[in-house]
């Protein structure tokens, strides 16, 4: 039984990476209020999981679930069949990584001719994600902070003579700079397995698609961007804490405190080494860190042994492949 989790601090971003509701032509960030009624921007975890997605489709070739589901629905059923669930399944998590490793909600299946399917077991084809992250919290608090702007350029070349408008448009968008961090986990133990509804389970991948795939998602958090509102901001590692254990746990989720001090950003190591002291497994403790971004960069490097971002991602890997028992990629 293993669980792989990395707690990450990302690049600083230089403009709002996820936006809640247009209240008329004023964008609002999402974030919450803490309780000293401060305020936190975040970017959700579905947001997050959109770009990570996006990023392993255009990257690594991912299939993503799609309306060709349809064909692979009446491929297994057939007039006054029943759909075999556990069948369907399979075939899902084989071919598609997304439903593998984010999961999938399927219900009221239809067959070619419109009717409604009936399903061998239930009446839907559901996997609860395998890969789960935590919101991004930025680790500035917002300050109201907010851009002006009107689209005066677009207008005067073309706007005003196709839309027929008498001027342009004025815009209020909140805006907010600041480095990010979340925690991932994944329950290596779920990958390339389906999970019947008797509570049996079947592999349906062999360790090497299984070590790939995990390999993909690290490949994604480590060079993770996010396009928003004509921006490609860096959502890549500047700091990272994690490793594989056999207790699955997010262990670091809560123990990042940085605050920014003349540009730079100070990590509380005290907090962070009490947190490293309750992980059962110390040893298998990986932490990488990029030079320059932390006021307390050599107190960091010798308490927590930081390595580069390229060595401490080759390490999660062998770790994987270790785990699988496969020295394949």
């Amino acid at each position: 039984m293993k669980g792989l989790t990395l707690t990450v601090i990302t690049h600083r971003a230089t403009g709002g990476l996820n936006y809640g509701e247009t209240f008329g032509n004023v964008s609002t960030l999402k974030k919450l209020t803490l309780g000293d009624n401060t305020q936190l921007v975040y970017i959700s975890d579905k947001a997050l999981r959109y770009s990570i997605r996006m990023w392993l489709k255009e990257n690594k070739n991912w299939r993503l679930l799609d309306g060709l589901v349809a064909n692979l629905v009446n491929g297994n059923l057939k007039e006054k069949e029943t759909l075999d669930v556990d069948s369907f399944a399979k075939q899902l998590i084989e071919m598609y990584q997304e439903f593998d490793l984010f999961g999938g909600l399927f219900t009221n299946l239809k067959t070619s001719e419109g009717k409604k399917a009936k399903l061998s077991t239930g009446d839907s084809i559901k996997r609860t994600s395998v890969a789960k992250f935590t919101y991004a919290f930025a680790l500035n608090h917002y300050k109201g902070d907010a851009d002006f702007l009107n689209n005066i350029d677009a207008f005067n070349r073309y706007i005003k003579y196709v839309e027929d408008k008498g001027e342009q448009a004025i815009a209020y968008t909140e805006q907010h700079t600041s480095h990010y961090v979340y925690t991932l986990t994944v329950d290596l133990n779920r990958i390339g397995v389906w999970e019947k509804e008797d509570g049996s389970v079947e592999d349906v991948l062999p360790p090497q698609e299984k070590v790939k795939r995990v390999s993909d998602l690290l490949d994604a958090i480590f060079n993770l961007s996010r396009g928003i509102r004509a921006r490609h901001e860096n959502l890549g590692p500047i700091f990272l804490i994690g490793g594989i254990f056999h207790t699955k746990n997010p262990f670091f989720v809560d123990c990042i405190d940085a605050k920014e001090e003349e540009g730079k950003l100070y990590l509380n190591i005290r907090k962070l080494l009490d947190c490293v002291a309750l992980v059962p497994e110390k040893d298998n403790v990986i932490c990488g860190m990029l030079s320059g971004f932390f006021a307390n960069e050599e107190e960091i490097r010798k308490n927590l042994n930081c390595r580069s971002m390229a060595e401490v991602l080759e390490s999660f890997k062998k770790a994987v492949r270790y785990s699988y028992g496969s020295s394949e990629v």
